[in-house]
């Protein structure tokens, strides 16, 4: 299986498509430029997307999230997955929002590294052994 482009969280399309420059913005231009196509998953476009008011900023973000690999939506087994990392997390003492669990476990389980600027989600990365770029 040749390589994937990485799981794009939220945090990075709101910097990279609102013109901000950083690492991340910096890398996810390097792979829509270069591939392999980054991704995202539907989480992750209805945060983004919900996110923007006027219809022609919306339609636009949408033209532009579809040079992204979609992955389908998370079936019940990944639901079970993220379910029982955040048990594991919460016997630990750690508790971490559904969505973000959700989000790193989609990137887990897809065998795609995570890009994102959430500490949230890089924490919890680590933790599930997901690549963080």
């Amino acid at each position: 299986m040749a390589w994937a482009g990485p799981l794009v969280d939220t945090s990075v399309l709101i910097d990279y498509f609102g013109g901000q420059e950083n690492r991340e913005s910096q890398l996810l231009d390097d792979f829509l430029a270069q591939g392999p196509p980054p991704a995202t998953c539907p989480i992750i476009m209805q945060e983004y997307l919900q996110g923007l008011i006027d219809s022609q900023e919306f339609a636009l973000a949408r033209a532009d999230l579809a040079h992204f690999d979609q992955l389908p939506p998370p079936d019940y087994e990944t639901h079970i997955r993220a379910a029982e990392f955040q048990v594991q997390l919460r016997r630990r003492g750690v508790t971490v929002p559904t969505v973000d669990t959700l989000i790193v476990t989609m990137a887990k389980v897809s065998g795609r590294s995570l890009l994102t600027r959430d500490q949230r989600q890089q924490d919890l990365a680590q933790s599930l052994r997901v690549s963080v770029l």
